[in-house]
């Protein structure tokens, strides 16, 4: 069976521990993903300076399901270990937003489960982004989930 740590969060996140999270001596791979804020955005108009997320209240539980459904379509036999985490709240360029971490016993599996997670998590996770400008301005993106 599947150990999975999903979580939505204000707290900055960290990398080492979500692959702590995910480690064993049954796992011969480890892939990670480390989406981070940049100074730009194609929906942005200029230099992009912060980001602020905000979430559905609901959000939290919503990707443990999210999580839950990529794991019996690609990993049913409960061979991957998985942890996830979204930032929320206000973060400056550089900081993490969403990082993800997958062990398997082998190297195939692992990459395509994170894969699958972290675009399942991108696409359906409610979460809306602020992105403020060098110029003062914001623009919202994701407020069509």
């Amino acid at each position: 069976m599947a150990r999975v740590l999903a979580e939505v969060s204000n707290e900055p996140l960290d990398l080492a521990a979500m692959i702590a999270a995910v480690q064993s001596p049954r796992h011969g791979a480890v892939t990670t993903f480390v989406g981070q804020v940049r100074d730009h955005d194609p929906e942005a108009e200029g230099e992009v300076v912060g980001i602020e997320y905000t979430c559905h209240p609901d959000a939290p539980q919503m990707i443990q399901q999210i999580v839950a459904r990529v794991l019996a379509e690609h990993d049913p036999d409960g061979t991957c270990d998985v942890a996830i985490g979204h930032r929320i709240g206000t973060l400056v360029v550089g900081d993490l937003a969403l990082v993800a971490a997958v062990a398997s016993a082998h190297r195939a599996p692992a990459f395509e489960v994170c894969r699958a997670v972290v675009e399942a998590v991108k696409h359906d996770l409610p979460v809306w982004k602020r992105q403020f400008q060098a110029d003062g301005t914001h623009v919202w993106s994701g407020i069509s989930c």
